[in-house]
């Protein structure tokens, strides 16, 4: 497992569980507070129902008040009059009163008329509740509420209904009117349906945000990774690029070495000699001269090497008159070498260029020759720098072969990638395009105004 890996799993793993442990407890919450909500909910609704069935029932009772109150307990006649008014008080659409006896005997039921002097103390809804017998007990007890299941006229089905019923202690009678409460369960449910959306919701905006931040995270590892190693490739291309000046200072060094020192000294012993020739001509001393002789042919060819090694580590030319001269002179050797002709258009270069610059541009003229002698296959290079404005134009083609640019720099070959990275490391661009009707063309620009600005 890589050390990035780690990192991003070390970073994503605690925000996954502290995410779960905060949206399991959210969620639980918002549970809970649904169940109170709907609890609460019901309740109200209940509060609300149970005062309207005790305001009608009260009314009812104090419609009959003024006969209840001025007629004794086997008045036939005032009680006829009591059921008579119960019977006719209607409100809304499935409100009505009732009257039971303490026996459960049903005294007056205005949608079922046909219950009327039944006996129905024995009656049970389908949940088994002996309804009669509770909203008896509930009356004796003072007056009080009971829920049940009852026939609802206006839609034909069995609903639930609260109840209220009081107690007439004269006549031993029980009289009540209740409400159908289908509709609060109705309610309820649209409730519970809203709580388990807005968990819902909440749920999946907790998912949401956990994914996103889950990818906002990784992006930023990733993005923080490719920053590093961008930086880490940056500081790779300066260093190699230090190395690199570091090793042309090191040429030049041993160039002016072999140039000022071990050349002058080979320079000073082929004076010495042919002043040695000329006494031994003058002695007539054949065998000697002609030692001398090979003494002084290999004293011209070891001058003639020192010179080419101290040329092709650094030409004096270079940091004594400058690119122009230096690539002119590169471009003359490279001719008379290879047999290869050479075109050379230089156009003078008003603005001082860097020394890394000036080592760079002829590295790379160099690299370019060497590539073009060893497998273009051309009879002939042009080689051309101008200045256009702020910009430096170099341009090295051939007539060769050519070759295909995306393979080159993909094998195994560094020449060109190294030509590119040093160019790319002093600010500027390198184009190469071959094919095998026009060769081959490296072209190099410069911006002037960004490179010459700190000399």
């Amino acid at each position: 497992m890589t050390l990035k890996l780690k990192i991003i799993l070390l970073t994503v793993i605690p925000l996954i569980v502290i995410s779960y442990m905060i949206g399991w407890i959210t969620i639980q919450q918002a549970e809970s507070l649904g169940v109170k909500e709907v609890s609460t909910f019901r309740a109200s609704m209940l509060s609300s129902r149970e005062q309207s069935i005790k305001d009608y029932v009260n009314l009812a009772t104090q419609s009959i008040k003024h006969i209840y109150d001025n007629a004794d307990a086997n008045d036939a006649e005032a009680k006829l009059q009591v059921l008579e008014i119960l019977r006719e008080m209607r409100y809304s659409d499935d409100g009505y009163f009732f009257v039971y006896d303490e026996n459960g005997y049903n005294l007056v039921h205005p949608i079922m008329p046909e219950l009327e002097g039944q006996n129905l103390i024995g009656l049970q809804d389908s949940n088994g509740d002996f309804l009669i017998q509770n909203l008896i007990a509930s009356a004796k007890a003072g007056g009080g509420f009971h829920e049940y299941l009852w026939h609802k006229p206006s839609t034909d089905e069995i609903v639930p209904k609260l109840s209220y019923s009081v107690w007439l202690p004269k006549w031993k009678w029980m009289v009540g009117s209740g409400l159908y409460i289908e509709d609060i369960g109705h309610q309820i449910e649209e409730v519970k349906t809203s709580v388990q959306t807005s968990i819902n919701t909440t749920y999946l905006a907790i998912i949401v945000v956990l994914i996103t931040s889950v990818v906002i995270m990784i992006v930023i590892a990733l993005a923080v990774n490719l920053h590093e190693h961008r930086i880490a490739d940056a500081r790779l291309r300066e260093l190699a690029y230090r190395t690199v000046m570091m090793q042309e200072d090191e040429k030049k060094h041993l160039s002016r070495e072999l140039h000022d020192g071990i050349n002058q000294l080979l320079v000073s012993a082929k004076c010495h000699l042919e002043l040695l020739a000329k006494s031994v001509i003058y002695r007539s001393e054949e065998s000697e001269l002609t030692h001398l002789q090979k003494s002084e042919r290999s004293l011209v060819m070891a001058i003639g090497e020192v010179r080419r090694m101290s040329r092709t580590l650094r030409p004096t030319t270079l940091d004594d008159i400058g690119l122009t001269a230096a690539l002119e002179s590169l471009a003359a050797d490279f001719a008379s070498a290879t047999n290869i002709q050479v075109e050379p258009h230089l156009a003078p270069i008003d603005a001082t260029l860097p020394p890394d610059v000036v080592t760079t541009l002829y590295r790379v003229v160099q690299e370019s020759l060497v590539n073009v002698e060893k497998h273009s296959g051309s009879s002939l290079v042009e080689l051309e720098v101008t200045q256009l404005g702020e910009r430096l134009q170099l341009i090295i083609r051939d007539n060769g072969i050519g070759f295909k640019v995306s393979d080159a720099l993909k094998g195994c070959g560094i020449g060109l990638r190294n030509m590119r990275e040093r160019i790319e490391f002093i600010g500027g661009d390198l184009e190469i395009s071959s094919s095998t009707a026009n060769g081959t063309e490296i072209m190099v620009l410069l911006d002037l105004s960004a490179i010459t600005k700190d000399v």
